[in-house]
C-alpha cells in the first residue's frame, strides 16, 4: 500500500449531501491489512441514501462512524467531510461479531 491517499469516482447521498469522490487515508493498512480499497469502496456504497449523525467536528471537518454489513460480516467505517465534494475515509476495519 502507498502512503499518499487514493481518490476514486464514487457518487453516493450521504446526510442529504452529493459526494461524488471517495478520498481514502492508507493508514487503515497499519492494524488491518485484510482490507483493501475495493472493501472500503463496497461498505462506502451501503451508507447511500443514509443519514448518520456526525460524531465530532473540528475546523469545518464533520467526523462520523457507522457500522455496516458486507457479505453477512460486520464492518465499522470511520469517514470525515467539509464543504467540499469528497467523503473521507479515515479508517475501516471488520467488527468482531458479538457470539449469541
Amino acid at each position: 500500500m502507498s502512503g499518499e491517499r487514493r481518490e476514486y469516482r464514487l457518487t453516493i447521498i450521504l446526510n442529504k449531501r452529493r459526494f461524488d469522490r471517495v478520498v481514502i487515508d492508507p493508514h487503515y493498512g497499519q492494524n488491518h491489512p485484510d482490507m483493501t480499497d475495493q472493501v472500503i469502496l463496497e461498505l462506502v456504497k451501503q451508507l447511500d441514501g443514509r443519514e448518520s449523525e456526525p460524531v465530532d467536528e473540528t475546523n469545518g471537518f464533520f467526523y462520523l462512524a457507522r457500522e455496516v454489513s458486507w457479505q453477512d460480516r460486520p464492518y465499522r467505517i470511520v469517514l470525515t467531510y467539509c464543504d467540499e465534494d469528497f467523503l473521507g475515509v479515515i479508517n475501516a476495519f471488520r467488527v468482531k461479531e458479538k457470539k449469541p
